[in-house]
């Protein structure tokens, strides 16, 4: 049962890399993480949840500095 979520994230990010738009890329693979963290501590693999954990800050920062950039309200 707990494959589906993992599949679930696998599929967001290939769907992710698939786009041109930055946003939709950061927005997708962030949560295809988020997807992978619940997975893993389901699963209770700790570097899957530390991965994805800090690939999510990676893309909230990111998508800050894009905002910013932009001049676009979050």
């Amino acid at each position: 049962m707990y494959e589906w979520i993992g599949i679930a994230g696998s599929v967001l990010i290939i769907i992710a890399f698939s786009t041109k738009n930055e946003k939709s890329i950061r927005i997708l693979d962030g949560l295809g993480a988020v997807l992978f963290i619940v997975y893993g501590i389901l699963i209770k693999a700790w570097a899957t949840v530390f991965l994805n954990s800090l690939l999510i800050l990676v893309h909230l920062h990111r998508f800050i500095e894009m905002r910013k950039k932009n001049n676009m309200p979050l």
